[in-house]
């Protein structure tokens, strides 16, 4: 049976992925299901690396939007050498990376084999020899506090900074068309969802366009244990759900996913 892939990830994050399924003959639909906005638009109340021993992003967008903001300050770009930065998964650190200014010793993440989780990322860091007593936690409005909780057991002094928000984003017409025509070919849906809030705005947009036909058929992939657990709680009342659909949890960066989603499109 013919399948498809769709991609709900935010907007920006999904089109390299799209072209390289599309070149491997995996037609693809992208349909974001979160809208990413700053929530800061000044660079100059930036929390700056001088004053922080570990900056932690918690993610892909907190890493592009400090780094726009960092760059945009009109000051001479010079990262201390006495701040660490972290990321829980080794694609969000590309950019860390390929910003050219942070020291590369100095850019940690967990290896994919041991997990790319918060808790990976704490038992990495525990393997540094460095004092973290000041820690900046870059993140969106809302998030999970165990990892800054570990940092102030041992008597750091972290700070949580917000620098965007997320909302559910909804689908245009001309998507929810496209959507649609692939779902009358009987062909079937591989999703890819990232996040719970991703799989709250994917289920908004379905019930809100009565495209409930693609719980019937779709299969999923998500790259977290919690991502799949949201998900189950979603078969458990969402009508016209496949009773026992196909899950698949893969590592978070993108070869890993495309592995993965051409793998589930042709079982």
């Amino acid at each position: 049976m013919t399948s498809f892939a769709v991609l709900t990830r935010p907007q920006g994050q999904n089109e390299s992925l799209a072209a390289r399924l599309r070149s491997s003959g995996v037609a693809t639909l992208v349909l974001p299901g979160l809208l990413i906005q700053p929530l800061l638009d000044d660079p100059g109340l930036l929390p700056l690396p001088d004053d922080y021993d570990l900056i932690i992003f918690v993610s892909g967008s907190a890493v592009r939007l400090y780094l726009d903001m960092y760059g945009r300050r009109g000051a001479p770009i010079r990262w201390p050498a006495s701040c660490w930065v972290a990321t829980v998964g080794q694609s969000s650190a590309q950019a860390l990376y390929q910003a050219g200014y942070i020291p590369r010793a100095h850019i940690a993440h967990p290896d994919p084999s041991r997990g790319q989780d918060s808790q990976a990322l704490w038992e990495h860091l525990r393997r540094i020899d460095q004092p973290w007593r000041r820690v900046l936690i870059v993140r969106g409005e809302t998030g999970r506090e165990w990892l800054g909780q570990q940092f102030e057991q041992t008597g750091a002094s972290v700070r949580r900074y917000a620098l965007y928000s997320r909302r559910a984003q909804r689908w245009s017409h001309e998507q929810c068309y496209d959507l649609r025509l692939r779902l009358d070919t009987q062909a079937t849906p591989v999703c890819l969802l990232t996040s719970s809030e991703s799989i709250d705005a994917v289920c908004l947009n379905i019930e809100h366009n009565g495209l409930q036909e693609f719980w019937a058929r779709a299969r999923y992939v998500v790259i977290h244990e919690h991502v799949a657990h949201r998900l189950q709680s979603v078969f458990a009342g969402a009508a016209g759900m496949n009773p026992d659909p196909v899950v698949k949890i893969c590592s978070p960066n993108d070869d890993a996913i495309f592995q993965m989603i051409a793998s589930t499109a042709s079982l």
